[in-house]
């Protein structure tokens, strides 16, 4: 029955849940561009250190902030469940484990900042780079405090507090990278170092500002201490009494043991792009250039499934710890059809508008008839994309999140990327190499491969009994 497959009251829930989720992930590729655009205007070499440095910074940082991924399935689970006092207990852990992660994580990209030569960085590049991941790494652990508590919200079903600290850190990065960069108010002038000692100064600035409004808004003042116990010798205890240790390992490990498949499968997904900028530099310019104007839009396009993705483990996660699973199942079937619609709705606009996308970027002839084309990939990568992004939404809801890394491992690298090289790079399969075409024709055959094996696994979850659900999402 329709009812089943779509429910306008849940579609309405996730546009309202995911509005303020796109706009927050919008103003981080907002933070980015500014960087970019900054860093050029100062230098060609700044930027281009800024960029590859940024290519480093992000499968790795992204390794780290994926292992938190467990946190807003498991708080929404537990909110669902009527235990909001267990729920500030898992964020406490969370925070123990960003201090652990992120301290390791420092201790890698300071020393990935003195081998850049690894990546073919020489000379006053590599020095470049090499401060810019200097001083980024210390905002790294405010990175991870405001990915802690945006997702202790996200479990109460608080999306806005993440999207408004979003566009305050997009305003401060502005006048901070004007000043840092090009060397204001008595400062020297740091080019792309100062960059990234701004942008380490917005993620501090967004974490406190999150960490002001979880301790001001009146929901958790019933929650305190959220924070002290963690510092306190001997046991805290909440609002019932009950004692709760400040660290528990148990619940960290099982934070970890969720989180870190979907670590793995974003790290496995960025480092593919970055494999293929590589692999297709060889082949010239042009063909990068048009790779990456396609890229670049797609990533932009990417912005509304991701959101969807992150609703959708928030909404399915609370309904499963409510114990409500029927209405979870319908929840899980109406956000994929949301997806699949706006997806259809971007392809049809990216085949309409090619040429004014283009025009966006540069008005190179020879660039812009390789981007053409590519863009007929993009379209058409639309619809897989939605399916497979959301779907990986609502399996983290289901703390089903093993098949995740493994399915990502499969379709990235062992289909898209060394597909990928065999169509772009070689006559094996064509009679010519295809170039850029050839890596985005096996980017589709990956994603398909994707989005068909999580169809199937959530077909499974959907046909187990309740109670077999419930062991699930508690063991």
């Amino acid at each position: 029955m329709l009812r089943d497959i779509f429910s306008p009251a849940e579609a309405r829930q996730f546009v309202r849940l995911g509005l303020p989720v796109l706009i927050a992930q919008t103003t981080q590729m907002g933070m980015n561009f500014v960087d970019t655009a900054m860093t050029g205007q100062y230098g060609r070499t700044d930027m281009a250190a800024v960029a590859v440095a940024g290519s480093v910074w992000a499968p790795v940082s992204l390794l780290g902030v994926g292992c938190l991924l467990a946190l807003p399935p498991l708080t929404a689970q537990l909110v669902g469940a009527g235990k909001k006092a267990e729920a500030a207990q898992l964020l406490r852990q969370g925070i123990w484990l960003s201090c652990a992660i992120g301290g390791l994580l420092m201790i890698v990209f300071s020393v990935l900042s003195r081998h850049l030569s690894l990546f073919g960085l020489e000379g006053r590049m590599a020095d470049l780079a090499g401060g810019y991941l200097r001083a980024m790494l210390w905002g790294l652990p405010g990175l991870m405090l405001f990915i802690n508590i945006r997702s202790f919200l996200e479990g109460f079903s608080r999306t806005r507090p993440a999207m408004i600290v979003g566009i305050l850190g997009l305003m401060l990065n502005v006048p901070v990278n004007y000043v840092f960069i090009y060397g204001k108010l008595g400062l020297p002038q740091l080019g792309a170092v100062g960059c990234g000692v701004a942008t380490a100064i917005c993620f501090w600035f967004m974490a406190f500002c999150m960490l002001f409004y979880v301790r001001r808004d009146s929901q958790y003042r019933h929650l305190r201490p959220l924070f002290l116990p963690m510092f306190r010798p001997g046991l805290a205890h909440d609002q019932n009494g009950s004692p709760f240790p400040r660290f528990d390992p148990a619940l960290a490990l099982r934070i970890l043991r969720i989180g870190l498949p979907g670590a793995l499968a974003v790290c496995f997904e960025v480092s593919l792009f970055a494999m293929t900028a590589i692999l297709l530099a060889p082949l010239g310019e042009i063909v990068v250039s048009g790779h990456q104007i396609a890229l670049n839009y797609s990533t932009m396009i990417f912005m509304l499934p991701l959101s969807l993705n992150i609703t959708a483990t928030i909404r399915v996660g609370y309904l499963l710890g409510a114990q409500r699973f029927w209405r979870a199942r319908v929840a899980a079937r109406t956000v994929l059809c949301l997806g699949m619609s706006c997806s259809l709705v971007a392809a049809v606009c990216t085949l309409l508008f090619r040429e004014q996308i283009i025009a966006i970027y540069m008005d190179d002839a020879q660039v812009a008839a390789l981007t053409m084309q590519l863009l007929l990939f993009t379209a058409a990568y639309q619809f897989v994309d939605a399916v497979q992004t959301i779907s990986i939404g609502i399996l983290r809801g289901y703390n089903d999140t093993r098949i995740i890394s493994v399915v990502c491992l499969l379709s990235y690298w062992g289909i898209g990327l060394p597909l990928g090289y065999i169509l772009a790079r070689t006559d094996w399969l064509a009679s010519a190499p295809l170039g850029a075409q050839g890596f985005w024709t096996a980017y589709l055959l990956a994603l398909g491969f994707g989005a068909l094996c999580y169809t199937f696994r959530l077909r499974h979850l959907h046909r187990l009994d309740d109670a077999a659900i419930l062991h699930k999402i508690h063991r």
